[in-house]
C-alpha cells in the first residue's frame, strides 16, 4: 500500500513539472502538427513486463494502429542519459503522456496495464487535452 501512494504522489508532482527532453524535440515538432500528444514508454532490456507490454500492446497492429491515430510513440529504456530526471523510475515499465507543446507531463502510468484498460487511458487523457 505504502509503494502505490508514493507512487501516486510522485505521479502528482512530476504532473507539474515542464521536461527539459531534447531527445524530444523532433516528435514534438511532428506531434504539434499531427494534433497527438507523446507517449513516452520507459522500459528495461531485462524486464519481462516491459516485453509483455510491447507485445501485447504496442507491438500488436490493433492496438499500435489506435495509438498511431492520436499520439507519437517513443521507447526509451530507464537507463539512458536522455531521459529526463523527472522520467527516471525504479519501476518499468512506466509510461509517460506528454504534451507537446512544453512536454508537461498529462498522466503517468508504473507498471504493466493490460491492453484495453491502458487503451482507455490513453483515449481519456487525449479526450482531456483536445477537447
Amino acid at each position: 500500500m505504502k509503494k502505490w501512494i508514493k507512487c501516486l504522489l510522485l505521479i502528482y508532482t512530476i504532473g507539474m513539472t515542464t521536461l527539459h527532453a531534447g531527445f524530444l524535440d523532433a516528435e514534438s515538432t511532428k506531434a504539434l502538427q499531427e494534433k497527438k500528444l507523446i507517449l513516452v514508454s520507459i522500459e528495461s532490456d531485462d524486464c519481462p513486463y516491459c516485453q509483455k507490454m510491447r507485445k501485447d500492446i504496442f507491438e500488436a497492429p490493433k492496438y499500435k494502429a489506435q495509438i498511431e491515430k492520436k499520439y507519437i510513440y517513443v521507447s526509451i529504456n530507464v537507463n539512458d542519459p536522455a531521459l529526463p530526471a523527472a522520467l527516471r523510475t525504479r519501476s518499468v515499465p512506466a509510461n509517460a503522456i506528454l504534451s507537446p507543446e512544453n512536454h508537461t507531463i498529462v498522466d503517468a502510468y508504473v507498471g504493466y496495464i493490460e491492453p484495453t484498460s491502458f487503451m482507455s487511458i490513453l483515449d481519456a487523457a487525449y479526450k482531456e487535452v483536445y477537447k
